[in-house]
């Protein structure tokens, strides 16, 4: 079976050596991208996720109690002995040749899969590499039509998901009296509401 061909944007990355991003950036996935990475790795979401609190309100914050705090997921980071570096993505892996890879492959997150690449007012493609020290990247790196549908997807995902986020805490809002929830109790939330979306046809 022949493999799907790479961007050029794909080819440039892979080539790089460090993956600087896959240390320093801390990666928001959407609940689709968490639902899509553990159903195809068969791995319950708090094995690859951490929660934190968030000091701002956002769409996508959840509750885990009756109290104003909210909370958001990262993909979490590898153990690392070196205190003073960044640790690296939990799925970034060296190669015998000393090359970083993703080990998700097309299961990336929407938001690594669309870096750097960001849509501005009126819908122009741009490119905002914040965090990456492998490549001063361009314009003249990427695809701009493939570009445009990447972003275009994350952000779709995105509304998508601070919709579900918001029925969780209606859901919160009822429950936390009688009970208090955690995070793997939000994780099941999230794979039977994703489930229930693409059962019905939905994205």
């Amino acid at each position: 079976m022949a493999s799907a061909q790479l961007s050029r944007k794909e080819e440039i990355w892979l080539a790089g050596k460090s993956k600087t991003c896959c240390y320093v950036a801390t990666v928001i996935p959407t609940g689709r991208d968490v639902w899509r990475i553990s159903r195809a790795l068969e791995a319950p979401p708090w094995t690859f996720l951490k929660f934190f609190e968030s000091t701002t309100p956002r769409r996508d914050g959840f509750a885990l109690d009756g109290s104003e705090r909210r909370f958001r997921v990262a993909l979490a980071k590898q153990p690392s002995r070196r205190r003073k570096a960044p640790a690296p993505c939990i799925f970034l892996m060296k190669t015998n040749e000393g090359h970083h890879r993703c080990s998700l492959g097309s299961l990336r997150p929407m938001s690594c899969q669309a870096f750097p690449s960001e849509l501005s007012v009126g819908g122009i493609v741009g490119v905002q590499a914040l965090g990456c020290t492998c490549r001063g990247w361009n314009l003249t790196d990427v695809d701009i039509d493939v570009e445009r549908d990447l972003v275009e997807t994350r952000l779709r995902d995105a509304a998508e998901y601070a919709e579900v986020v918001e029925r969780w805490n209606d859901l919160v809002s009822t429950e936390a009296v009688a009970r208090q929830l955690d995070f793997p109790s939000f994780c099941e939330y999230l794979l039977e509401t994703y489930d229930e979306i693409d059962a019905s046809g939905g994205r």
